[in-house]
């Protein structure tokens, strides 16, 4: 008989004597393919664990998970003694066998292990996050592509009809057809089919061409399952083609990828897209918050971090206001993310900074009091109120097109040190709901009258802080009451930032993104390679130290700041820190000649 592996969670938690119990009770089962372990519904004894094979998981057509080797499942089954899925062998499959009742017992006796089956996604990962299993998601998360399952790639031609695709599909057991069009090659999945169905058009004489979505979203086989995951949240899809040197070879599915990743299909995406109820998404937002634990204590680099939680707090603004907001409104108005959040470089939660852009002459009898209520939804999410204002709930930031751009104008008019900090701001916006295009006119690269000028005082607020590093190396410590701090913001993060964003500004660079403004400023050669390679390196390394101060001043139960104590650093980050430092130095200097700061008064 094969021996029960205990070197994977949530079993590597048992003490030796639960070993003991669980391996003298343990038995194997064998399930050939297409078999069915439990119809749904049924009464539910055992706790399955794959030892070779795979298990897929459904519900009313849907396949929700799949299961290979060391995987556990199902526990919501097991925990209330009745399946809620039906679970088939997709292979022929051996599994362990574990006795509902000693694992019951365990979870009462072992509060890890018992974790593990009782709290829901978020709490297990706050439980794992410092277990063993941290090394295996890392490795899993920087895995390729071409490691995880792909599906078959199905193909037809554009003048197939809907009813051979959807033939193919059952054929195959797929979930999408690829098809062969006059705009290039596209993709026909269930969504679309279902769509075709409720509209009552004939299948067999309709050509599946013009319903197919063009282009494909593709990733290469070599590139990484988390970018995988990045480009299925940017794009709100649930697959996408698998290519190598340009061919396709297949495709990957959400459900593979989330189950591959995580061993659970209601991961933070799902739970956002699914929800029908702030209360809903207020799971979701925790799930984000643990989820940001996980990543960083697995040492994923904090800008796929940073990229990771962009498209998922996005998601979950938009889903915010569109659960609040009647589908009418989505049409006229335009929820815009403000500051670090629109940047994409916000990974803790900082101050709310968020506008609506309304279309001229539309008007709502809730929209102000929807305004409120999406701030207060914010605010119940963990985002403190913006000390300056700047929430949609403000006057200011809740205007019509014509009046937000009159606003704008102003500020650039009279562009003192409060006007500059706002323009700032707004350079950063990025929709997140509703009609995105009514941004493109409002956008500060758009606007006239910028001029140097106009430029230079933008800059200014570059040269606010000082650096803290001396002459000679040495870390400068804040004489006042924080004597032993250093605010990391003020003297190193806020001047690169506000830089970089000064020139993209003056080189009409509408991306928002610090690192995506930076290599767009190299490529237009306005930034020497040398120094945009040690600004982007620079920055990593600030927000990387600025995210683990914030996660270790959250488990003390305080709110996180930008006050790093560098007696607390080993040597090697003091010497990092220095060598960062330095770097803004250098750049702080490029930015004053280049803007002409000194001929400011």
């Amino acid at each position: 008989m094969t021996p029960f592996d205990f070197s994977h969670a949530p079993f590597d938690c048992l003490d030796p004597a639960e070993r003991q119990r669980l391996a003298e009770r343990v038995d194997v089962a064998y399930f050939p393919k297409n078999a069915c372990l439990h119809e749904a519904n049924s009464p539910v004894d055992t706790l399955y664990v794959v030892i070779k094979g795979m298990v897929s998981e459904h519900n009313e057509g849907e396949t929700l998970a799949y299961y290979g080797p060391q995987d556990s499942f199902d526990s919501r089954a097991m925990l209330g003694g009745r399946a809620q899925h039906r679970l088939l062998a997709v292979e022929d499959t051996l599994v362990f066998c574990l006795p509902r009742e000693l694992v019951l017992d365990l979870t009462q006796r072992n509060p890890v292990f018992g974790a593990f089956f009782y709290q829901d996604v978020a709490a297990r990962f706050a439980v794992l996050a410092n277990r063993p299993l941290q090394g295996q998601l890392q490795a899993m998360l920087m895995s390729r592509v071409e490691s995880a399952y792909l599906s078959r790639a199905l193909w037809l031609n554009a003048e197939d009809s809907v009813l051979d695709a959807a033939r193919l599909m059952k054929k195959h057991h797929a979930t999408c057809v690829l098809v062969h069009t006059q705009n290039g090659d596209g993709i026909f999945t269930r969504s679309e089919l279902r769509d075709f169905v409720i509209s009552e058009a004939s299948a067999a004489s309709t050509a599946v061409g013009p319903l197919a979505r063009t282009p494909l979203i593709t990733i290469a086989a070599d590139a990484y399952l988390y970018h995988a995951q990045l480009l299925m949240a940017q794009h709100t899809i649930q697959r996408v083609v698998v290519t190598r040197d340009a061919e396709v070879i297949g495709i990957l599915e959400q459900v593979e990828l989330l189950s591959f990743l995580s061993n659970q299909s209601h991961i933070v995406l799902a739970q956002i897209e699914r929800a029908e109820s702030i209360v809903e998404l207020m799971a979701a937002n925790r799930s984000m918050d643990e989820l940001i634990k996980l990543l960083h204590g697995n040492g994923v680099k904090v800008t796929l971090i940073a990229d990771l939680l962009c498209e998922l707090r996005r998601h979950l603004l938009g889903r915010a206001f569109t659960l609040l907001a009647p589908a009418e409104m989505l049409e006229h108005v335009c929820l815009l993310v403000l500051g670090s959040e629109g940047r994409g470089e916000q990974i803790l939660k900082t101050d709310q900074d968020n506008a609506l852009l309304i279309e001229d002459g539309y008007m709502h009898p809730e929209l102000q009091a929807i305004c409120e209520r999406f701030s207060q939804t914010l605010l119940s999410f963990g985002y403190p109120p913006c000390p300056g204002g700047i929430m949609l709930n403000q006057p200011d930031w809740c205007c019509e097109l014509s009046a937000m751009r009159s606003r704008l104008l102003g500020w650039v008019r009279s562009a003192n040190a409060e006007n500059v900090m706002r323009l700032a701001i707004w350079a950063d916006a990025r929709p997140v709901a509703g009609k995105a295009a009514l941004l493109e006119s409002v956008q500060l690269q758009s606007l006239p009258e910028l001029d140097g000028a106009f430029l230079s005082r933008f800059a200014l607020p570059v040269m606010q802080f000082d650096v803290p590093l001396s002459l000679f190396s040495r870390l400068v410590l804040d004489a006042g009451a924080q004597r032993d701090r250093l605010d990391i913001k003020k003297g190193g993060i806020f001047p690169l930032v506000h830089g970089i964003r000064s020139m993209a500004v003056k080189a009409g660079i509408r991306t928002s993104n610090t690192y995506r403004r930076v290599d767009e400023l190299l490529a237009r050669q306005l930034l020497p390679a040398e120094l945009a390679q040690d600004l982007r390196e620079t920055l990593v390394f600030l927000h990387g130290l600025r995210l683990q101060h914030g996660l270790n001043t959250l488990a003390q139960g305080r709110v996180p700041d930008n006050l790093i104590d560098p007696a607390a650093l080993s040597t090697l980050e003091r010497d990092l820190l220095k060598d960062a430092l330095g770097v803004v130095k250098r750049f702080r200097q490029l930015i004053e000649h280049h803007f002409q700061l000194a001929r400011i008064s």
